[in-house]
């Protein structure tokens, strides 16, 4: 077990990757901890950069950006995270990825447990209390190791989260934040205050240890993978890498905030312009709804209603026609130039 106690920002994601490259059949499966030193986005590794991230809010606040070589979203890190990473040999592994999750997963479980947090494993990958997630996993395969990652979440800052994502708009910029204050929940919040890093450590390790059955004995960085780290720093520092995968532009943008919980903002072309709505689902029903663009409603101060009359309807042709329409009947409302079928088409987009 090696503890890079505080790290670069760059150096937290290019040292798990750099041991696994410098895996060879001798190598220890190793388990690494580690604390981000300053603030990142980070990237996956199919996103595109200029799709995911707000470039611009990044560079005016001195936010670097880097891309990882593993699957995901983008997150955003600091300091008041631990990372956990498993740089493993493929068959000191399960086969099976639900198992091989479970595996990783129920350390961290028992930890938050320890200090006195109800969690569990939400299937496949995730750490859940109370419904809100506190650890989001992730595992590849890189160089000759197999490689899960994880991490322990002491607070979060929702609002740079929301601030470093690519939005449409401010409503869906605030959204988001919110979902994240909604669905998201760390040791501060569930504790009132955060552990001694170190304590969280320890309890860590000896949980681990109890669930890999194995003596987690100290250890540091070979020569070998320091030499990696120092060649991985200089690929994921370059811009070339950074926007190595492009992808086309879209009209919509949705985000996942959560298991099953999406936000999106979606387009519909209707007669003289658009129908736009920004939309939270959570699960197969509509969580949370809002019009905009190039169209009325009369009476305009039925709006609001419609978009609550909207809440928790699942997200089916069928069910959303039959909301709207006795939602305009009901309330003598209409809407100039739009059909039903127009509403029903801009919220169904959220489904593609």
């Amino acid at each position: 077990m090696i503890d890079a106690a505080r790290v670069s920002s760059l150096h937290s994601q290019t040292i798990y990757h750099a041991l696994a490259y410098a895996m060879t059949p001798d190598t220890p499966d190793t388990v690494v901890l580690s604390q981000p030193g300053s603030p990142y986005a980070c990237l996956g590794f199919h996103q595109d950069a200029g799709r995911e991230v707000d470039l611009d809010y990044c560079r005016q606040h001195q936010i670097p950006v880097i891309r990882r070589e593993t699957g995901g979203g983008t997150v955003f890190i600091d300091e008041d995270q631990l990372f956990v990473q498993w740089i493993f040999h493929p068959e000191n592994l399960p086969r099976k990825i639900d198992t091989r999750f479970q595996l990783f997963v129920n350390p961290l479980v028992d930890t938050y447990q320890f200090f006195g947090i109800k969690a569990y494993l939400y299937p496949p990958n995730d750490v859940h209390v109370k419904g809100k997630k506190i650890v989001g996993t992730g595992a590849a395969a890189i160089g000759n190791a197999e490689v899960v990652t994880g991490n322990f979440l002491f607070d979060f800052d929702s609002t740079q989260m929301a601030n470093i994502l690519q939005a449409p708009n401010a409503a869906f910029r605030e959204l988001f934040r919110h979902s994240l204050d909604q669905y998201l929940t760390t040791f501060k919040k569930e504790l009132g205050t955060v552990p001694d890093m170190g304590s969280v450590k320890q309890v860590y390790a000896e949980k681990c240890a109890a669930a890999l059955g194995r003596i987690l004995e100290p250890g540091d960085f070979t020569d070998a993978e320091m030499e990696w780290i120092e060649k991985l720093d200089q690929k994921f520092r370059a811009e070339k890498w950074l926007f190595s995968h492009r992808l086309p532009p879209v009209p919509e943008r949705t985000v996942k905030v959560h298991a099953g919980v999406y936000i999106g903002e979606i387009k519909h072309p209707i007669h003289g312009g658009q129908l736009c709505a920004t939309i939270r689902t959570k699960g197969e029903l509509i969580d949370q709804i809002s019009f905009s663009g190039d169209f009325s409603l009369q009476p305009p101060s039925k709006l609001p209603g419609l978009e609550k009359a909207l809440h928790n309807v699942p997200m089916d042709a069928e069910s959303l026609r039959e909301v709207l329409e006795a939602f305009f009947e009901l309330h003598s409302a209409a809407s100039p130039g739009i059909r039903v079928e127009d509403w029903v088409a801009v919220i169904m987009k959220m489904k593609k």
